[in-house]
């Protein structure tokens, strides 16, 4: 399979760094080392576009990939939760993520990846309330399903649906080893550039 025409643009570490708002983007979130950058990867076919640690709490900046000569881009926020980074640095990269969230005009939807080994945690809810509070459009994404049984995973399934009780906000499933759904899946993700 080709490479995707994507380049990785830059990371914006504070507003005024963020790029101009003249295409779509569609923004990737979740808890740390839940495998945005994975899945990020994945969407683009590239091994290293993104950088993925095993070290939860790396990332301290909003990344941004630009697809098909700028028509739209993906961008990687940092994991929610547990940090490296020290109270300072963790208070001034949530502000950048929360003022990217609420007034970024070109924001077409949210991925709210959860690890389909724990299911929903609090701080996913948290997050989930916030972004529903705020109106910004999300969909779900189950990652590492092939980590889990199918019992389990229809288990998780069912209690994300229960909980979140939106017909609007639809639930994917995604495992970084099974690539011969990915055509599927970029087109249910890039759908919402067009």
């Amino acid at each position: 399979m080709a490479r995707q025409n994507s380049n990785f643009m830059f990371g914006a570490s504070n507003i005024k760094s963020l790029p101009n708002e003249s295409v779509p983007e569609i923004a990737f979130a979740g808890r740390s080392n839940v495998g945005k950058s994975s899945l990020i990867n994945l969407l683009i076919n590239s091994k290293k576009a993104a950088r993925v640690s095993s070290k939860p709490g790396c990332t301290r900046q909003i990344n941004f990939y630009s697809m098909y000569n700028d028509k739209f881009r993906l961008v990687d926020l940092p994991g929610y939760g547990y940090s490296r980074a020290s109270k300072e640095e963790t208070i001034q990269y949530l502000d950048l993520i929360e003022y990217y969230l609420t007034q970024r005009r070109n924001l077409k939807r949210v991925f709210v990846l959860i690890d389909s080994k724990v299911g929903l945690k609090e701080i996913d809810k948290d997050f989930i309330y916030w972004l529903t509070y705020n109106n910004i459009n999300f969909d779900v994404v189950l990652t590492k399903i092939d980590k889990v049984s199918q019992e389990n995973l229809d288990t998780i399934l069912e209690s994300t649906q229960k909980w979140i009780d939106n017909e609007n906000v639809s639930i994917h499933q995604i495992s970084i080893r099974v690539k011969c759904k990915v055509a599927k899946v970029r087109d249910e993700f890039f759908k919402f550039t067009r």
